[in-house]
C-alpha cells in the first residue's frame, strides 16, 4: 500500500497541467513553441528533482536530515522521472526514424 502511494505522489509530481497549456495554445496558435516550452519545463522539472535529491543527500551526510526515508523518496522520484524521460526521448527518436523510413 505505501509503495503504491509512492509512485502515485511520484507520478501527480511529474503530471502536467494540461488545462493551462491547452488554454495557451489554443490562443497563441503557435504550438511548436507550446511543444518546446512544455519540453524546457518537464526537463526543467527533471532537473530540479535531482538537485533537491543531491541536496537532501548532503543534508542527511551532515545531519540536517533525520530521516533516511526522505533522502529514499527523493531519489526514487528522480529516478523515475530520468526514467520516463528517457523512454519518451526514445519514443521521440523511434517515431523520427519511422519517419525518415518513409519513402515519397
Amino acid at each position: 500500500m505505501k509503495a503504491e502511494m509512492l509512485f502515485n505522489s511520484a507520478v501527480s509530481a511529474l503530471t502536467p497541467d494540461y488545462k493551462k497549456n491547452l488554454n495557451t495554445s489554443s490562443e497563441t496558435g503557435n504550438n511548436r513553441t507550446d511543444f518546446i516550452s512544455y519540453l524546457n519545463n518537464a526537463l526543467q522539472e527533471v532537473d530540479d528533482l535531482q538537485k533537491n535529491a543531491a541536496d537532501s543527500a548532503k543534508e542527511l551526510v551532515l545531519g540536517g536530515e533525520d530521516y533516511l526515508h526522505n533522502t529514499m523518496i527523493a531519489y526514487e522520484k528522480a529516478n523515475l522521472a530520468l526514467q520516463l524521460t528517457i523512454e519518451v526521448r526514445n519514443k521521440i527518436v523511434e517515431a523520427y526514424q519511422e519517419i525518415m523510413r518513409m519513402q515519397m
